[in-house]
């Protein structure tokens, strides 16, 4: 990511660079987040899609989460956020997937009385 243009033009030397104010850089690293959230939720209505157009029902795992410990409250809230309460939005426990930290976030759909 580029910085340059928080710390100001600098050729190589340490004493061109400048001290952004505090909420240029809070806005900066909000930035990052709000990129990340955005690819993140656009992934979960695809999966959303893929499930409605087959129509599925009951509790259906919509994604599945593995990143750093740190961060899992800011995933977790994202995904929160795109759904009501009817779809009961679920957050599983935390598993082990090939070595990694997972945890399963999953919905409930209605029942497809169709079959």
């Amino acid at each position: 990511m580029d910085t340059d243009h928080l710390l100001g033009e600098h050729n190589n030397e340490n004493d061109d660079i400048t001290i952004p104010n505090w909420s240029d850089l809070v806005d900066h690293y909000e930035s990052r987040w709000r990129k990340e959230k955005e690819k993140f939720q656009i992934s979960i209505k695809q999966n959303f899609k893929a499930l409605i157009e087959r129509f599925a029902c009951g509790k259906q795992e919509v994604f599945t989460l593995v990143c750093p410990e740190r961060r899992e409250k800011q995933y977790i809230r994202a995904f929160l956020e795109l759904f009501e309460s009817g779809y009961a939005p679920h957050v599983g426990d935390v598993e082990r997937i090939a070595g990694k930290r997972a945890r399963k976030l999953c919905i409930t759909l209605p029942n497809n009385y169709a079959d």
